[in-house]
């Protein structure tokens, strides 16, 4: 999932450190750019960066904005003296795309619902967890998620998990129960936001409607999508990114959107006036993780990268900071109860993902994908 960066330092920063953190792999296109602005650097002065990841030094890892910290990466920047190089995608279907057109990657970061599509493609190479270090303290039912194993060999290893829901301003809104229907609620035309990607916006629409979200019907489709086009007058935007989001509803601009269990832990950190909701109709839950791509140039240090990422220090980095829970049971010693229960999250990984309603791939995913991007569109 997209994470939350300082923009503000990052707007700051002198051309040495800018070029520094490129090098390290260690800031995002999107904040370079806004980087490069402040300095008074342009595009043209960057350095000739290939659009295939095969030339890297170091690992390339192709993935959300925020998961390119040095914090998520400390073994391997021990090992290697530098960050993988990242690469940046806004959600998977773009991902996927840049890839099967020829984009190498080493290590990508897609969520568990997209491991069978991106293995049947045939961009995926299955994992040897017997060169992780640390396989043996991942959660056990996260290394068995449907669609992550296949004729005795693993494609995915589990590393974030938690929820999409709708964070709201409890000053700036009046609910009596916590409901999805808020998203559609006339009071508040102009200032809600909902994210710009089938997979965080269709589930929702299907389990307000009373619907299987991945296994729908022709019937079913048009069902939602006519809840969708309801919807989209009320909307004041679709958000590639949870900063975005935060942004606005710090703000006032908006008082509800959807968004991860991450930008409920900041704003909260900030003292905005906030609730994360737990729909009566069922909170989405999702694990994402790690994925070697086919043909990538340099295996063992993916390797290196994915083990440094399962660590309890990256672990207790995503729970303390970021608000997600993490693959490794032991990154919940090292984090400390108090902030796991300040993050919204359980040692009962398991059960935690129980209670809410599990992120699957789409039974008719393009069907899916086109009918979304025809409601954004207007058509």
């Amino acid at each position: 999932m997209l994470l939350h960066n300082n923009l503000n330092s990052e707007e700051k920063m002198e051309k040495n450190e800018i070029m520094d953190r490129l090098a390290a792999g260690t800031l995002s296109r999107r904040n370079l750019l806004k980087g490069l602005s402040a300095a008074g650097l342009g595009v043209a002065m960057m350095p000739y960066m290939p659009g295939r990841a095969n030339a890297a030094s170091q690992a390339t890892y192709f993935t959300w904005e925020g998961y390119e910290v040095p914090e998520l990466h400390g073994d391997y920047i021990k090992k290697h003296g530098a960050g993988p190089e990242a690469s940046i995608f806004a959600d998977e279907g773009e991902a996927f795309q840049k890839i099967r057109a020829g984009f190498t990657p080493d290590v990508a970061h897609p969520c568990s619902y997209n491991t069978g599509l991106w293995r049947d493609a045939g961009i995926l190479q299955p994992i040897d967890t017997n060169r992780l270090s640390h396989w043996g303290n991942v959660v056990s039912s996260l290394k068995t998620i449907e669609g992550t194993q296949k004729d005795g060999k693993q494609w995915f290893v589990p590393f974030d998990w938690g929820n999409t829901s709708v964070l709201y301003r409890t000053d700036l809104v009046d609910i009596k129960e916590e409901s999805w229907g808020l998203l559609w609620d006339e009071r508040y035309k102009g200032r809600l936001a909902t994210f710009a990607g089938a997979n965080e916006t269709v589930p929702y629409a299907a389990v307000y409607a009373g619907l299987d979200p991945w296994n729908m019907s022709d019937a079913d489709l048009a069902k939602v999508k006519k809840l969708l086009e309801k919807q989209r007058p009320l909307i004041r935007f679709y958000a590639d990114d949870e900063t975005t989001i935060e942004q606005a509803l710090a703000s006032g601009e908006i008082v509800a959107a959807t968004t991860w269990n991450g930008s409920a832990t900041r704003l909260k950190g900030e003292g905005l006036p906030v609730k994360y909701m737990n729909p009566k109709e069922g909170i989405m839950t999702w694990v994402c993780g790690l994925v070697l791509i086919k043909g990538a140039a340099n295996p063992d240090k993916a390797y290196d990268l994915i083990d440094a990422m399962l660590s309890p220090e990256a672990g207790k980095f995503m729970i303390t900071d970021y608000g997600y829970g993490h693959s490794n049971a032991k990154s919940f010693d090292a984090a400390g109860d108090e902030a796991v229960e300040a993050a919204g999250l359980s040692r009962d990984v398991e059960g935690f993902l129980k209670k809410g309603v599990f992120s699957k791939e789409f039974k008719n995913r393009d069907a899916v994908l086109k009918m979304f991007e025809e409601v954004k569109a207007g058509l």
